[in-house]
This record gives structure tokens, C-alpha cells and sequence, in this order.
């Protein structure tokens, strides 16, 4: 779908090829047709981003889901506030993708612990009244069930080279869960996928490991959204900070495409002839 708020470049083979239509900068065929699953280890990294990817793919008709992975505990800045947070950050997060075109309807709390995602790699039996999908907890466990219910096209996932290990963990054990979601392992988790989705890392906090091949430019309108959306986290005493930072890198996001790379002996046979 043409729409001259947003303005794509891709990176390939050494060209840069330009375009307004997503559908074209995202080589796929009909955006209407194509679902999303953005993966958020903080209510707030999907704004950060990649709210104006967002916006653009909502404008283009893509079937947009939003998975909250932590509940934001650890994001109480007055003491007297730390017992209600966790609510407090969920009514926050129902404003913020309210701003970028999303009900709530298409945001999945996880609701695991702030900064407790080591605990939670992998995939195990729940415990006596413990929360659960299908009688298991964890990571892989509650990825892999929500990769076959949405059955995403594409999946966006902050870089692993951000410095916070919700980040690094939640990055990692999407990797994994692709795989678990394509085979056949665990079925009571729902049938296997299709296809593998297609990969974009985001940026948030830190550079991306190799440079993105992916940039979207939009109109002054569409970034004052996304800045709304950072500044509705309105118990953050930094996030004022935050926006302003945001504001002077101007209306642009990248997205870098992931190539799995599988082992195969023969790469390294010529390095031995």
C-alpha cells in the first residue's frame, strides 16, 4: 500500500532501493495479508524501535501483535509506588499502542518478572498453581505457543547487542523458539509452522551488531505519535529525558534482516585443499 508518510530504503546487493510502498520495501506481496509479532522484553522498547514501523505496517493493513514479555516491576522510580507499578506500567503500555493504532486486543502480556528473565530460559513443568500455557513455563515454552497460534510472517526483536540481558535472553530464546515452532516438538503447544518467519532486529539502547538494511523516514505527524507513545511511560522520572534524545535523532528507525547461517563442513574444506 502506497502512503507518502513513510519513505523506505533497502539496502541490496550495494544498491539503495527506494520506495512508499511497504509492501515493495519489504519484498513481500500483499501486506493485508501479513501479521507481525513484535517482541517486547519492556512495554516500552517496541515505541523506542520501532513505533514508526509500526504505524506504517497498521496503515498498510498488516495483522500487528505486540508481546509485553516482562510485567515492569523493576520500573518504580519512588518507593512509594513499588507495590503498584506493575498496574500502573500495564495502563501505560494500553495508552502508548493506543497512540501508534493498536488496541488492546493486539497486546499480549506475558507478564514474567522485570529483570528475572534468567530464571525463565527454556521450558519447564509448571509448579502447584503456578501461571502456565499447557501445563509448562518459560521462555521457549510460552514463544513457541503464541509463534503457532499468531503464525506470524515477520517477526521483530530488539538486537542482542542491547546491554540489557531481557534483551540478550528474549533474543535468544526467540532464535531457538523458531525452530521449536517449525518442527514438531511439544504438539499440545498447536501445529507446527508453515514456514519460518522472517527476522528484523531493532534497535533500541545500543548499535546493531552489523549495519541494518532496513531505514524508514516519516512525516512530522507520524513521529510525534511515536514521541507521545515513549512519553505516555509517564512514571518514568526519565523518560522527558528519553523523548528528547529520541526527537534529536529525527523521524528515522532501521530494522536489520537475519540470515541463518546453518554448519556445513564444506565452508571450511577450502580453507584445507
Amino acid at each position: 500500500m502506497l502512503n507518502s508518510s513513510f519513505h523506505f530504503t533497502r539496502l541490496e546487493s550495494g544498491q539503495k532501493i527506494r520506495s512508499n510502498d511497504l509492501a515493495h520495501a519489504m519484498r513481500c506481496d500483499d501486506t493485508s495479508r501479513e501479521r507481525w509479532l513484535v517482541l517486547s522484553p519492556h512495554d516500552d522498547d517496541a515505541c523506542i524501535g520501532a513505533a514508526l514501523w509500526l504505524q506504517a505496517a497498521v496503515q498498510a493493513g498488516v495483522g500487528v501483535y505486540v508481546m509485553v514479555v516482562t510485567d515492569g516491576r523493576m520500573g518504580y522510580c519512588d518507593l512509594k509506588d513499588r507495590t503498584s507499578i506493575v498496574a500502573t506500567r500495564r495502563a501505560e503500555t494500553a495508552d502508548a499502542y493506543r497512540i501508534l493504532g493498536l488496541d488492546e486486543q493486539r497486546l499480549i502480556h506475558i507478564g514474567y518478572p522485570d529483570a528475572g528473565l534468567v530464571t525463565l530460559q527454556g521450558r519447564r513443568p509448571a509448579g502447584p498453581n503456578e501461571p502456565n500455557i499447557c501445563g509448562y513455563v518459560g521462555l521457549q515454552n510460552v514463544i513457541t505457543y503464541h509463534l503457532r497460534s499468531i503464525r506470524p510472517d515477520r517477526v521483530l526483536i530488539p538486537s542482542p547487542t542491547d546491554l540489557h540481558p531481557d534483551h540478550q535472553i528474549t533474543h535468544n530464546e526467540l532464535m531457538i523458539s523458531l525452530f521449536h515452532a517449525r518442527g514438531a516438538i511439544w504438539p499440545e503447544l498447536g501445529p507446527p509452522l508453515e514456514h519460518v518467519p522472517r527476522v528484523c532486529e531493532m534497535a533500541v539502547y545500543c548499535n546493531f551488531s552489523q549495519p541494518p538494511n532496513l531505514q524508514l523516514r516519516s512525516d512530522q505527524q507520524a513521529f510525534e505519535k511515536k514521541l507521545q507513545s515513549i512519553a505516555a511511560f509517564r512514571s518514568q522520572a526519565q523518560i522527558a529525558q528519553l523523548v528528547e534524545s529520541v526527537r534529536a535523532g529525527g523521524p528515522y528507525e532501521y530494522l536489520r534482516e537475519v540470515e541463518f547461517l546453518f554448519y556445513s563442513s564444506s565452508i571450511y574444506q577450502p580453507l584445507f585443499t
